[in-house]
C-alpha cells in the first residue's frame, strides 16, 4: 500500500475543508430515506423508513412519514440507519496526551485539540459522532475534557460540552510507585482542604489578599462571584466556607472544590485490579463517588466484583479480550472481559482499541460473537456511554426529540463486509464515503491534489503533485521516462 505525505499544513487543512464541505448547513430540514432503520438497541426494526430532522434534532421517524417539501433529502434505499456511536473516553485528538505536571485539573484539554487531526476524520469514517476527550492516563490528576462532536474546523465548531470532567489516575505514572501515586491522590485532595481553610482563616481576620490577588489576575468578582455560598459536599466540608466570595477562590484550585462538591465528574482510570480499590477509595474519602466512572484496562476485569459493588460505571480502554498467562502452568487463556464484567453486574461502556480497525463497531460485534446479547453489545457503544455523558437525552437512540444523528451503514452495522457511507450530524450532512479522497487514494489508488506518493520517481521539486492522475499506466510510465530524461540532462549540464 502506497504512503502519502502532504507537502504543506495548508494541504491537510484544504483536505479536511473537503471532507466536512457540508458541516456548514447546520439549520434547515434534512428527510433520511432508508432501506432499513435500527433506531436503537432493544428498539423494533423499520423498514423503508424516513427520518425528518429539523433544526438539528428528529421531528419525525416512521414508515409513513411525509417528508417536508422544503427538505433536503438523502435516497438511501440500499443503506442501514443507526444511532452514531459514542466514544465514552477518548486520549486521542490533541497535540499531546499527557502534560509533565502530576497535578494539573486547571488545565482544559479544549486547548490542546488539533481540528484537523486525522484522528476525527477517522472517526467518522467508522461512525463515531460523539467523543469524549480525556487526557491521557500518565498522570495523578489531570486536565479537564470536553466532549465533542469530530466537525468543523475550529475547536469552538466541535464543542458538545466543556468540561466533561476530570481526569484522575489511580495507576502510577512513569515513575511512580503505587504508594506514591496514592499519596499523590490525597496529597492534593488534603492541599485543597488546607488552601480553603486558609482562605476562610483570612476572612476571619479581616484579610482582603485574595481578593487582591483575584484583581491583580483580572478574576470576575461581580455578580454570583461577589458572593460566599456555604460548602457543599458528601465526605467533608470546610465551616465558615461562606465567608469566601466564589470568585476569591484560586482558579487552580476550582476544579477540584468542584469535584468535592460533585458538581464536576471524575474519569478515574485503573489501570490493575490494585488499583480499582485505589481509585473507589479516594473517591469515597473526598465525596465524589457517585460521579465518578472507572476508565480500567482489560486486565482490571478482576475487581469486577468491588466495582459492582461501588455501584459505579466502567469504561473499557482497550482490547475486549485479555490474554493472560497462568503462574503455575504458564499457559495462557483468554478472557472475554465484557463477559465479566456483565456477570459481576457492571454497567459498563466500551471504548474503541485504536481508531480505525479496532473501533466501537468491532468492540461491539466482538461482544455480539462472543455470545453476548446484540442489544447489550450496541448499547455499550451507544446508549449508555451517552448516559455516562450525561448526555443519554440527546443521543444514543433514533428517537424524536433526540438530536438528528444518524449513520448510514452499507450493510449489518457490525459486519467487516459493510462500510461508513454518509454521516449525519445535528442534521448536517458531514461525511459522505463517495467524495472521501483518502479512502479514493487507499482503495482506488486515486492521490489527492497537492499531494506526493512516498518513493515516487518524480525526483524533481518535492512540492511538485503526482502526474497523470486517472490516465492509464503506459501513458504514466511514458510521462515519467520524460520526467526522468530531463532531470538527468539537467544533471549532465550542471557536471560540464
Amino acid at each position: 500500500m502506497k504512503m502519502l505525505h502532504t507537502t504543506t499544513r495548508a494541504a491537510a487543512i484544504a483536505l479536511s475543508a473537503c471532507l466536512f464541505a457540508s458541516a456548514a448547513a447546520a439549520d434547515g430540514k434534512l428527510a433520511i430515506k432508508a432501506g432499513r432503520v435500527l433506531p436503537g438497541p432493544g428498539m423494533p426494526e423499520l423498514e423503508k423508513a424516513t427520518i425528518v430532522i429539523e433544526n438539528g434534532r428528529i421531528a419525525a421517524i416512521g414508515k409513513d412519514v411525509k417528508v417536508p417539501w422544503d427538505a433536503v433529502v438523502i435516497d438511501a434505499p440500499n443503506l442501514v440507519a443507526i444511532p452514531g456511536y459514542v466514544e465514552a473516553h477518548s486520549a486521542r485528538g490533541m497535540d499531546r496526551p499527557n502534560e509533565n505536571l502530576d497535578v494539573a485539573p486547571f488545565l482544559s484539554v479544549r486547548d490542546s485539540i488539533d481540528p484537523v487531526g486525522f484522528y476525527f476524520e477517522d472517526s467518522l469514517r467508522w461512525g463515531v459522532t460523539t467523543i469524549n476527550i480525556q487526557q491521557g492516563n500518565n498522570c495523578v490528576v489531570a486536565g479537564q475534557g470536553v466532549i465533542v462532536r469530530p466537525i468543523g474546523l475550529t475547536v469552538d465548531e466541535m464543542i458538545v460540552r466543556t468540561p466533561s470532567g476530570v481526569k484522575l489516575s489511580a495507576s502510577p505514572k512513569m515513575g511512580f510507585s503505587a504508594a506514591t501515586q496514592a499519596q499523590a491522590l490525597r496529597r492534593a485532595f488534603g492541599d485543597l482542604r488546607r488552601s480553603l481553610e486558609q482562605l476562610v482563616a483570612e476572612k476571619k481576620e479581616g484579610s482582603d489578599r485574595a481578593r487582591r490577588e483575584a484583581l491583580y489576575q483580572g478574576r470576575d468578582l461581580e455578580g454570583e462571584n461577589a458572593k460566599g455560598k456555604a460548602m457543599e459536599g458528601a465526605a467533608w466540608k470546610v465551616t465558615g466556607f461562606e465567608l469566601v466570595p466564589r470568585g476569591e477562590i484560586d482558579e487552580k484550585l476550582v476544579p477540584l472544590l468542584a469535584l468535592v462538591e460533585g458538581k464536576l465528574p471524575a474519569f478515574f482510570y485503573c489501570g490493575r485490579p490494585m488499583d480499582v480499590h485505589t481509585a473507589l477509595d479516594i473517591a469515597k474519602e473526598n465525596g465524589f463517588l457517585a460521579k465518578t466512572t472507572l476508565v480500567i484496562s482489560p486486565a482490571a476485569y478482576k475487581a469486577a466484583g468491588a466495582i459492582a459493588a461501588a455501584k459505579v460505571a466502567a469504561i473499557l480502554d482497550g482490547a475486549a479480550v485479555y490474554v493472560e498467562t497462568d503462574p503455575l502452568t504458564g499457559e495462557e487463556r483468554e478472557v472475554f472481559v465484557p463477559g465479566e464484567l456483565k456477570k459481576a453486574g457492571v454497567r459498563f461502556a466500551l471504548a474503541s482499541a485504536n481508531p480505525t480497525t479496532e473501533s466501537l463497531w468491532f468492540q461491539a460485534a466482538q461482544c455480539v460473537g462472543r455470545g453476548m446479547p446484540r442489544a447489550e453489545a450496541v448499547a455499550a457503544v451507544t446508549t449508555v456511554p451517552a448516559e455516562i455523558l450525561g448526555l443519554g437525552k440527546q443521543l444514543g437512540t433514533l428517537e424524536v426529540g433526540k438530536f438528528g444523528t444518524v449513520v448510514l451503514c452499507s450493510g449489518d452495522p457490525l459486519s467487516v463486509a459493510s462500510w461508513v457511507e454518509r454521516v449525519v450530524v445535528e442534521g448536517r450532512d458531514v461525511y459522505d464515503r463517495s467524495k472521501d479522497v483518502r479512502v479514493k487514494h487507499l482503495i482506488g489508488g486515486q492521490a489527492p491534489a497537492n499531494t506526493q506518493v512516498m518513493g515516487a520517481s518524480l525526483l524533481g521539486d518535492p512540492r511538485k503533485v503526482v502526474c497523470c492522475e486517472g490516465e492509464d499506466p503506459e501513458e504514466h510510465a511514458k510521462h515519467e521516462a520524460e520526467e526522468r530524461a530531463k532531470k538527468d540532462k539537467g544533471e549532465a549540464e550542471d557536471d560540464k
